[in-house]
């Protein structure tokens, strides 16, 4: 049992190291990742993803637009803040970039590290 609880906390170690020596780092610009693959309004939502000058969006679209593209969003997991601007009429989805992706990251390494340093590695 114990030769398998060494071998087991090896390779665990080996896991958390080399997710350790992965590269982290916080983004340079407003540049994020498109993983939006709908054509409708999600295609102007993916470009300005990829716009590393752009920080902010805005879709001034009847509710049922506006709920897809969020739904798009979630489902896509984009380093993305929604809010909708209730004036006028139809009201606006305003999407504003974030970092979520790296401060998960971040975390996670952190998290490794403690387990790393817990294994006696």
């Amino acid at each position: 049992m114990a030769l398998c609880l060494r071998v087991a906390d090896s390779a665990a170690l080996d896991h958390l190291r080399v997710r350790i020596a992965l590269p982290l780092e916080a983004p340079r610009d407003w540049s994020r990742t498109n993983p939006l693959k709908c054509t409708c309004d999600c295609r102007a939502l993916g470009a300005f993803l990829i716009d590393p000058h752009q920080q902010q969006w805005r879709l001034r679209a009847a509710q049922n637009r506006r709920t897809h593209v969020e739904e798009s969003v979630r489902n896509a997991v984009c380093d993305l803040d929604l809010a909708t601007e209730r004036r006028g009429s139809p009201h606006t989805l305003i999407a504003t970039k974030n970092q979520a992706s790296y401060e998960r990251r971040a975390k996670q390494r952190r998290q490794d590290l403690e387990h790393v340093s817990a294994l006696g590695g």
